[in-house]
Parts: structure tokens; sequence; C-alpha cells
């Protein structure tokens, strides 16, 4: 990754290795409510890099950072806090507030709270606020995008780079790049789903947009081959700017199973939601069950959800009952990210 960055930031450095960068990674957080791949990759990198000597700086947004729960990984402040987008989003008055009423609204305790009570991250209710962010200095939060901005600037060392988790953040690109003068980078995994997931017409006014938003970035960094054919196809921006960059696991954190679990158990690891496919495992555990030599096998479902995801959940539970397999089914409340592992 260290070489990776180099050849996409500093042409002038093709060729050679580079020295240690100063990186501003921003990073949408989901809190600590579910399973979020995008903030435990973007945290893996962040270690990965500053191991490599690099000064990476992780800026959260919306909610507070999950992974700090783990090893803490930002000092900075919460920009683009959950609730005042949403106030911003829905009403007038709130785009032209000053900031000591906007602070109240990022208390980390008040966007915990807030974040257990609504689905602040449903792709399906987000439709108007993710194009309003997709437009940048244009969109009803450019009060929160010039202050994160404005921060930057007045870091002690500027930026060699400063990195978007996801294409979802390109409204912010050509604001960083007029007033900081750096390139922008832009990391790609999954935000089609996002996108393709929206309501209409926001799904379609949200690719128009992130197309055209595509040329503020300098390049892109997605995480195979066949998702960076997938979005050159989708952002239409040139080849030269895509690149690949693999995910990668720390080993130093896993270690060996001490032998076959007792009993077969089928695991789930994400949020449990509609979106992520629980209902299709629970129908084929349930035909699974009705095989003789399978019978003694177990499902454990975990990876967190929000409150506007129980009654899904509890129709799952009848489901299981209605079958007779309930008692083989494990749901872990919780989502404790240090007990992942």
């Amino acid at each position: 990754m260290r070489r990776r960055l180099c050849l996409c930031v500093r042409p002038e450095s093709r060729g050679r290795w580079c020295s240690a960068m100063r990186i501003v990674q921003i990073c949408p957080s989901s809190g600590d409510n579910f399973y979020c791949e995008n903030c435990l990759r973007d945290a893996a990198l962040v270690q990965a890099l500053r191991r490599l000597g690099h000064d990476v700086l992780m800026v959260p947004l919306y909610l507070p950072l999950a992974a700090d729960k783990i090893e803490p990984l930002s000092n900075a402040p919460i920009f683009f806090g959950g609730i005042n987008v949403y106030l911003q989003q829905k009403l007038a008055l709130f785009r032209r507030t000053p900031r000591w009423i906007d602070r109240w609204f990022d208390s980390q305790r008040l966007l915990a709270w807030a974040a257990r009570k609504v689905g602040m991250t449903n792709a399906q209710d987000l439709g108007a606020t993710t194009v309003s962010m997709l437009r940048g200095e244009e969109g009803r939060q450019v009060k929160e995008l010039d202050r994160f901005v404005d921060w930057l600037r007045t870091e002690p060392q500027k930026p060699d780079v400063v990195c978007l988790s996801n294409i979802l953040l390109a409204g912010m690109a050509k604001r960083i790049k007029e007033r900081l003068g750096v390139p922008v980078v832009c990391l790609l995994q999954d935000e089609d789903g996002f996108l393709d997931g929206l309501t209409a017409p926001y799904a379609e006014q949200a690719w128009d947009i992130v197309r055209a938003r595509a040329g503020d970035i300098d390049a892109f960094l997605a995480v195979s081959k066949y998702f960076a054919d997938a979005m050159s196809v989708r952002l239409g921006p040139p080849a030269a700017r895509m690149h690949v960059a693999p995910m990668g696991i720390d080993l130093d954190k896993y270690v060996p199973s001490d032998g076959k679990p007792a009993v077969p158990t089928i695991g789930f690891l994400s949020r449990m939601c509609p979106e992520r496919g629980p209902e299709r495992l629970v129908e084929a555990f349930i035909l699974l069950k009705r095989n003789e030599k399978l019978r003694p096998v177990k499902l454990r479902v975990c990876g967190g959800r929000m409150s506007c995801d129980e009654p899904f959940l509890e129709r799952l539970r009848h489901k299981l009952t209605a079958a007779g397999v309930l008692a083989d089914v494990e749901f872990l409340p919780l989502f404790d990210p240090a007990s992942k592992l």
C-alpha cells in the first residue's frame, strides 16, 4: 500500500519508494451498533500505514468510531455529525445555526443514543440526504463541509493526500482540492449496492452526480480487479486513475483453533437486516435440519442491529419456531467489536 499510494498521488515518485507521508483518512462510522466491514477495513488500513511509518490522521464522520474501543485511532472531532446532517437536510433553519448550537448535537453521547434509535445508515431512507451530500459545496450540508475543510487547514502539518473511504464522499473532493491544494484518492468496495438500493428517483440522481464528481478524484483504489472493472464501467474514469489494492488480514490478531467445534455450527456475521440476507440463511438452515445427518447443526447470528430491524428479526424467530428449530439458533444481542475475533 505504501508504494501504491506513491504511484497514485505523486507522479514524480514513480519507480521509487516514498518517504513517510501525511495522510488524512476520512472514515464514515456506523457507531457500535452493527458490523460495518468498511469501518473495520479503514481502521486496519490506518494501523498498517502507521506501522509503515506514515503519519495518518483518521477523521470520523456521522457517528463515533466503533474501532476506537479496540485501539484509539483518532483524536479528531466528529464531522458531519449524523444529527446535524439530518437537521440540515430537513430544515433550512439548521443550515444557518451558529456552531455553538451545532456542537450540542455533535455530542458523542447524544450521537450514540440517536444511532440506537433510528436507522441513520439505511439506504432506503437516505436517498435525498445521499444526493445532497454528493453535491458537496452545492448541497444542504455545505456548512459541515466548510467546517471540516477549515479544520484541516488549521492543522499544523498539511496533508500529502486525503483519502476518502468510499465514493459516497466524492462531494468533498472539489472543496478539499480548492482550499488545500492536495490530491484526493478514493477507496472503492461495495458502493454500487448502496446506490442501487436507493429509492427512486434518488438512485439515478446519485449515480449521475457520482459520475460527474468522479472527475474530482485523482485516483481510485478498488479492493479487487473485478470491482475496479465494474466501477470503471459505471464511473467512466480513465484507466490510469483506477488501481487495485486488495485487502489484507492482520494475522497477529488470530490464533489457531483448539480443534473442531463439539457441534457443527454455521455462522452469520453482518448487520441483521433484510438487505444482508439472513432470511435466506434461515430458510436454508430449516431445510438442512430436515436431513437426519445434519440434525445436530447449529446457527449463530451476530453482527448487531438497529431498532428498525426488530420487526424483521421477530419474523425470523417466528419462522424458526414454526419449523421447531429455534432452540438451535443463537442470536447474539450485542455487537462488541473486540469480541468479533
